[in-house]
């Protein structure tokens, strides 16, 4: 491996270990707030049925979201595919979703985003760099809906401090992010910098992502993504709102939206694979806010895990056996696409 490789490994190698420190403290935190013994107890009293049903709109959620990638995929365009076409037909196109997801916890800082971008890309024979363009779609639709949401139904709830923080960091996180494109795009479009070698190279990257862009440029587009993604939603609140319920927390829809977009935005805190520790914590912290036990609240989080996460990683095994896709591949891909893999390449 050459000097970049190196660097580049020796750089995620200290992502993974600062992510999983940063997940051990909080989920040490969390758990010293709460009797176990309690928590067991209330998880066994859980109520089963509720839960299967939890599952089942899990389950409808992946139908959504693959729907909505399908969309995006049917607008990336290759020099052998100049026309929309169902090269990534719905079955397939959640079953890299699920694959996707079955890296995103074995990979810290979302890096199963580039294994689906790489499995998919390769298998629908799209260009991978728009292929994870589509992706980023997806991820800032879902990140802005939730952080909306989070803003909103902290305005609503009285009395969750918590969350307005956390609502604030995403709107930094958000607004450092599009500040950061801003510029980029001004140094590559409207300064010498954009004839220079690492500048040209910079606005074939951009190009290439945005390439994945294109289907939320068109008005039928558009209006498709937005539709799915303010289903997803609000089934990923009723997924939260039944969990809840399950182990007798009750909850209002102003309350089950800002406990839901509270927990989807500790998603956005680097921490270990999965978002371990972080989850845990920002979703105790929001309900034990609203008035609940450390261990009922405990409880539910545990049981979010498993409910929203189960469904997933079980379709993303089933998908890998089924498409004789090896385990390992899904992991030697995180780095598919950085500066050193084949991201830089015609392909790509």
């Amino acid at each position: 491996m050459g000097q970049p490789g190196a660097a580049l490994a020796r750089s995620r190698s200290a992502r993974i270990v600062a992510g999983a420190a940063i997940g051990l403290v909080l989920l040490a935190v969390t758990i010293a707030r709460v009797d176990l013994g309690a928590v067991v107890a209330v998880l066994a009293g859980a109520a089963a049925p509720t839960l299967l049903v939890a599952a089942a709109v899990v389950l409808f959620d992946l139908a959504i979201r693959g729907a909505r990638w399908q969309v995006l995929l049917r607008g990336v365009r290759s020099e052998e595919r100049p026309a929309p076409d169902d090269r990534a037909p719905l079955r397939l196109a959640i079953a890299y979703l699920t694959i996707g997801y079955l890296a995103n916890v074995l990979l810290p800082a979302r890096l199963g985003d580039l294994a689906r971008a790489y499995l998919a890309g390769a298998a629908f024979r799209l260009p991978r760099l728009p292929t994870l363009g589509t992706i980023m779609v997806e991820r800032v639709a879902d990140g802005g809906t939730m952080l909306g949401l989070a803003v909103l139904s902290s305005l609503v709830v009285a009395g969750i401090a918590a969350v307005r923080t956390l609502a604030l960091f995403g709107l930094v996180v958000a607004a450092a992010g599009f500040g950061a494109i801003a510029l980029a795009w001004w140094l590559i479009v409207r300064t010498p910098f954009g004839r220079t070698s690492p500048g040209l190279v910079a606005r074939d990257l951009a190009a290439r992502l945005s390439a994945g862009m294109a289907a939320a440029r068109t008005p039928t587009g558009a209006v498709l993504i937005a539709a799915a993604t303010l289903a997803a939603a609000g089934t990923a609140i009723l997924v939260a709102w039944l969990v809840s319920g399950a182990v007798g927390i009750a909850l209002s829809p102003a309350e089950a939206t800002l406990f839901m977009s509270a927990i989807a935005l500790s998603l956005a805190i680097p921490a270990a694979p999965g978002s371990l520790g972080t989850y845990e914590f920002v979703g105790v912290v929001v309900l034990t806010s609203l008035g609940h036990s450390a261990e009922r609240a405990f409880a539910t989080i545990v049981l979010m895990r498993a409910v929203s996460t189960f469904p997933p990683i079980a379709l993303g095994i089933l998908s890998t056996w089924g498409l004789h896709l090896r385990p390992a591949a899904i992991l030697e891909t995180a780095d598919a696409l950085s500066p050193s893999g084949t991201g830089g390449t015609a392909s790509s």
